[in-house]
């Protein structure tokens, strides 16, 4: 991850993993958040645009929301359960406006629903 972020100012965190239409993180997300802190934690000097992303199913309010609900909801879990300043962190979403791959296919938009740290 600290590579990405050294060379591209940005990493995305697959293994986030949250209910369906919703902004709750399941407990399988816990090795990717510990992964997270643990970057975060190591350079303190760091602060980040946690920034979600979705598929293109739904209309482009209801996914620019909950993109950002479930950028909220990391930074939540990072810093209630890490520690982590909630300065550090802030929490924004774009829905489906910058997809990494195809929506045409499941695991294209499977790719394209996550979360990403954007340095500041």
């Amino acid at each position: 991850m600290g590579a990405d972020i050294e060379e591209y100012g940005k990493v995305a965190l697959y293994g986030l993993y949250f209910d369906h239409d919703k902004a709750t993180l399941k407990a399988e997300s816990k090795p990717a958040l510990d992964e997270v802190a643990k970057l975060l934690k190591a350079h303190p000097e760091w602060n980040f645009y946690v920034v979600g992303h979705t598929d293109m199913t739904g209309s482009l309010e209801y996914n620019r929301k909950l993109s950002r609900d479930r950028a909220e909801a990391v930074i939540t879990a990072l810093v209630n359960d890490y520690a982590i300043p909630r300065a550090r962190l802030e929490a924004d979403g774009v829905g489906p406006l910058v997809p990494v791959f195809t929506n045409k296919k499941d695991a294209g938009r499977a790719k394209n629903r996550r979360v990403e740290l954007v340095l500041k």
